[in-house]
């Protein structure tokens, strides 16, 4: 018998479930199995809330808000009747095998259920990493200068930090240095020598070290994405990555979108400390994993930027974010802020920096800011320029340097595979790719090349587009059951579910869990919500901007979907415009390239700032002509691209 992690102690003797007065005992305990687990939880929470702290690997996109129906789990025991939401988003053979949502099971009696082991096998997830790279102008913050200090003799009274100031010259005469570096600056000189490098920000001394060391310069770049963590150890001498690593941000266990998390914290300390925490611990995860790569110290490491939402970026800084989800939408702050990392509870040099990108209001963050300066809209007066970031939300820019326009559309976290029934973000055992093929029917591609799991945001987007295109989806959004144009391969895979029809992508005894993986027809609404949202925002932009589709030179597509998405199969479904393909370029990881550009460049840092004090941001929802167009643009195109 194994126990997991939990605060509530451990067991030692069988729980009685009546105490000796005759009133119910205030916990009970839960028994997770495959690895026997128990768990002593108070009486009333439910499974999902018994689980979160623990090892226990339970999926959730919700934040345990009961309306992803992912935190599936087999109660064992005797259960009672199904709630009202339960019904709504399981099976009714579901139902009949016990399986329950975690979010809405009260444990209000010793429970033995089925939620998988407490330590999963390792899973490959397709986070992007990199993508387009532009020409750096290299103009560094951080200075490395190797001096040779006047000797150290009674009658000068020069102190450690006077002798650098000396060697500095006269135009560092006022030169700074904070408590820690002071501290060390003893150590330090006794240590290297009166020939040493000064490391310098402006007219801030950050460190003294050896001479040797002049030409160790990297730095890190962090992108905080809602879903995915990436961090890049960049030299800063040229702007090549060493290392890169990625992560699932743990948070996610917490609401895939921010509104969710936003939520779980709103008005209470602790629970902000903790997601604080949780993203922290990733980040110090990844920091830890660069510098084994690149053989470095963490002392090493004198600059860090960081990119994202605006809300991860609150959650990383430990800044309440509640005013960014209510009227009138006000963050704590938008400013490009320059701090030292340790305060933030990096693990790092104690005097290193960390730049954190500018936001232009709630919901467009430091890494839409990273995306324009990546693409170079700004930096041009001529070509009209839409870029797209499909990230957890979708975020939109339009225009060049002399108008930028940006607004966010809430297409919510369904186009990764959040809201989708067996929709599950790009790792191992994900569907990402559909083709429909002449002579062997319908074909997909796997992440990890095993049985598939479910289908992520790219795979949903081809499927929608092939089954469009074969009639088996028509315009509104219906699932036929006898899509004329088909072949009778795709028909028959059209499925009975209640009132309305389903496809079956693939067959129970071809999947990894043994169930088939169905796309319903609650699936493809979601779909055309998510779609409507961005493509509405882009007609609104156009309008704004006094622009038609041909005077669009060039359409920049973002993040991780933006990547891997095949631009004909967005066009197809309405996703992004139609417009000539070979004008579509992915950007890749473009977040993570702009902040890149900003640990590289004094001036690039600058533009950034400059960028979202400039931006225009239209907001969406205060516009009367929205709603309009957001219903037209739910449906589907009727025709292919070009035809």
């Amino acid at each position: 018998m194994k126990k997991a992690r939990q605060r509530h102690g451990t067991r030692k003797t069988q729980a009685l479930a009546v105490t000796s007065a005759g009133k119910k005992a205030r916990y009970v305990w839960l028994n997770v199995l495959p690895d026997d687990l128990w768990l002593k939880v108070r009486r009333g929470v439910t499974i999902w809330e018994a689980l979160k702290d623990t090892d226990v690997e339970v999926e959730g996109r919700c934040g345990g808000l009961g309306k992803c129906g992912k935190c599936k789990v087999k109660v064992i025991s005797a259960i009672g009747p199904p709630t009202e939401e339960e019904r709504e988003l399981l099976d009714e053979e579901e139902l009949q095998q016990g399986i329950r949502l975690a979010c809405r099971t009260v444990v209000d009696k010793d429970l033995t259920l089925y939620a998988g082991g407490k330590k999963p096998d390792p899973e490959y997830f397709q986070i992007l990493k990199s993508g387009h790279q532009p020409v750096y102008h290299f103009e560094p913050h951080v200075e490395k200068r190797v001096l040779q200090l006047v000797p150290d003799t009674l009658e000068d009274g020069l102190s450690d930090f006077g002798r650098i100031k000396v060697a500095l010259g006269a135009e560092h005469h006022d030169l700074t240095a904070g408590l820690q570096c002071l501290k060390a600056l003893p150590r330090s000189l006794k240590r290297a020598g009166d020939r040493g490098t000064a490391v310098l920000f402006g007219k801030r001394l950050l460190a003294w070290q050896d001479w040797e060391e002049v030409n160790r310069q990297f730095g890190i770049v962090f992108d905080l994405g809602t879903s995915t963590l990436v961090g890049k150890l960049v030299n800063l001498q040229d702007g090549r990555e060493h290392a890169v690593v990625s992560l699932v941000n743990s948070q996610i266990r917490y609401g895939t979108d921010v509104i969710s998390r936003i939520k779980y914290v709103r008005g209470n300390t602790r629970r902000l400390k903790a997601l604080n925490g949780i993203l922290l611990k990733d980040l110090n995860r990844i920091v830890r994993r660069l510098l084994e790569v690149g053989g470095l110290k963490p002392e090493d490491i004198f600059l860090v930027v960081a990119a994202g939402n605006t809300t991860i970026q609150h959650f990383f800084l430990g800044l309440p974010p509640s005013g960014i989800a209510e009227a009138p939408f006000s963050p704590v702050t938008t400013d490009g802020l320059t701090l030292r990392a340790s305060d933030a509870g990096l693990k790092i040099h104690p005097e290193a920096l960390l730049f954190v990108m500018p936001t232009r209001s709630s919901y467009i963050g430091g890494d839409l800011i990273s995306v324009i300066l990546a693409s170079g809209a700004a930096e041009q007066e001529e070509e009209i320029v839409l870029g797209m970031d499909f990230g957890t939300n979708g975020e939109i820019f339009l225009g060049n340097g002399r108008r930028l326009l940006t607004c966010s559309a809430a297409a919510g976290p369904a186009l990764e595979g959040a809201t989708i029934s067996q929709g599950m973000i790009a790792r191992q055992g994900a569907i990402e790719t559909v083709r429909l093929n002449k002579k062997k029917g319908l074909r997909y591609g796997i992440i990890g090349n095993i049985a598939p799991k479910g289908i992520c945001g790219s795979g949903l987007v081809d499927l929608a587009a092939v089954l469009l295109d074969q009639g088996i989806i028509d315009p509104e959004g219906l699932i036929l059951p006898d899509g004329n144009e088909a072949p009778a391969s795709l028909r028959k895979r059209v499925v009975q579910r209640g009132e309305v029809h389903a496809f079956e992508v693939a067959p129970a005894k071809k999947t990894h869990h043994g169930n088939p993986i169905l796309l319903t027809q609650k699936d493809v609404r979601e779909l055309q919500l998510a779609k409507g949202a961005v493509s509405a925002g882009v007609r609104i932009l156009m309008k704004e901007l006094g622009v038609e589709l041909r005077d669009i030179s060039r359409v920049y597509l973002a993040g991780a979907l933006g990547n891997y998405v095949d631009p004909r199969s967005a066009m197809r479904i309405g996703l992004i415009p139609s417009v000539e393909e070979e004008i579509v370029t992915s950007l890749g990881n473009a977040a993570s390239t702009g902040a890149t550009m900003a640990l590289l460049s004094r001036w690039y840092w600058d533009f950034a700032c400059e960028i979202a004090q400039t931006v225009e941001n239209v907001d969406l929802f205060s516009r009367l002509d929205f709603n309009e167009v957001f219903v037209e643009e739910m449906d589907f195109p009727r025709n292919a691209p070009g035809a």
